[in-house]
């Protein structure tokens, strides 16, 4: 393995273990966050992404054994042996694999981001251009996939030495294919969203953690370059499955944060939304879903947040009485407010009125 843009087979190993173990725990807060929650899309798809990434992290750490596979100089084919031949090409098949649950991992956590996106836009300009992002990833996605499926002919030949044609040894197209719609479509996903999020009128305690956890998008897109970088430089060098550890990795630690984050917000009392001291008893989210839990009768104090809501059914309000209505608030999305100018005017809206109750527990236990 060549070590200028990674490091030795066994740091690979350690680096596999360390990342996937973190990015786990995150995922395990994020289902205890969950709890009491009806699950949503994102849940589900979630869960499929934390089964791909594992089998990323297995696939990684058996290319880290070695193997060779059907990459190899032109010259050295006379010297192998049958062994040798059965060997590289079992190696083959799990670097096949190795890429197929690489690109599965991406952009299933793509889809995850994007329907959370979507749900933050509800009813604001910027959910089209969430629209286009969407549309444009599946293309990616499928365009990535037949490249992947089609790049070699017959298909069997990724695996077969020696290879019947070189782009069943080098996967240079798909290399190609898969950089510029994984970059591209990560780049924009993060030009719709983290302006979006900069201009949110909250507390900076709130926002710059929010910004700091969607930013991290920025660092796939660096992971990806790096990545490509070194197998565009030298074929035969493999650091790059150090950066699709890294690049995957990131993956779930973003998209699984954002919950964790709730999940703060709610038990640290310096970064409590509301009065301090308070224990809140509604967990509505700005990801929706409601809570099981019941609020008590009794309470100290009380916070109102209004969302405009878009419903199907708001025949009983003229469109002058819903812009009336929503211009005397402004809408919650993550536990901030953005501002009137980005709602969409051409919707009609109904509106929804989302009360939390926080309890002082000294009281209650009195």
């Amino acid at each position: 393995m060549a070590n200028d843009g990674g490091g030795t087979p066994q740091q690979l190993v350690v680096q596999s273990w360390i990342m996937y173990s973190i990015g786990v725990i995150i995922y395990l807060l994020r289902l205890y966050e969950r709890m009491g929650f009806k699950w949503q899309a994102e849940d589900f798809l979630m869960v499929l992404a934390i089964a791909w990434y594992t089998a990323l992290v297995v696939t990684n750490i058996k290319l880290a054994e070695g193997g060779g596979g059907a990459l190899y100089p032109p010259d050295e084919f006379a010297t192998f042996t049958d062994g040798d031949i059965a060997s590289r090409s079992q190696f083959a098949k799990v670097e096949f694999a190795s890429e197929q649950c690489m690109c599965n991992t991406i952009w299933t956590l793509k889809a995850c981001m994007l329907i959370i996106y979507y749900r933050m836009t509800t009813n604001l300009r910027q959910q089209f251009w969430v629209k286009i992002c969407a549309g444009y990833t599946l293309a990616g996605f499928v365009a990535v996939e037949l490249t992947l499926f089609l790049n070699c002919r017959p298909f069997s030949g990724y695996w077969t030495l020696p290879p019947p044609q070189q782009e069943c040894a080098t996967y240079f197209n798909y290399e190609v294919v898969q950089a510029v719609f994984n970059i591209s479509s990560d780049l924009a996903i993060l030009l719709v969203i983290i302006p979006k999020l900069w201009r949110m009128n909250m507390s900076k305690k709130e926002k710059i953690p929010l910004i700091f956890i969607f930013g991290m998008g920025f660092f796939l897109i660096i992971c990806a370059i790096v990545s490509k970088i070194f197998t565009f430089k030298n074929i035969y060098d493999t650091s790059y499955q150090f950066w699709y550890l890294r690049e995957a990795s990131i993956g779930v630690y973003v998209s699984n944060l954002p919950y964790v984050w709730s999940f703060i917000r709610r038990t640290v009392r310096f970064l409590h939304p509301t009065t301090g001291g308070t224990k809140k008893i509604s967990r509505q989210l700005y990801h929706g879903g409601k809570t099981s839990e019941r609020p008590f009768s009794g309470y100290t104090g009380r916070s109102r947040n209004f969302s405009a809501i878009a419903t199907s059914d708001n025949s009983h309000l003229g469109r002058s009485e819903s812009e009336e209505y929503i211009s005397e608030n402004e809408t919650a999305v993550l536990g901030g407010e953005v501002p009137m100018s980005e709602i969409d005017r051409n919707k009609r809206y109904d509106i929804q009125k989302t009360t939390e109750i926080s309890i002082n527990t000294d009281d209650v236990n009195e």
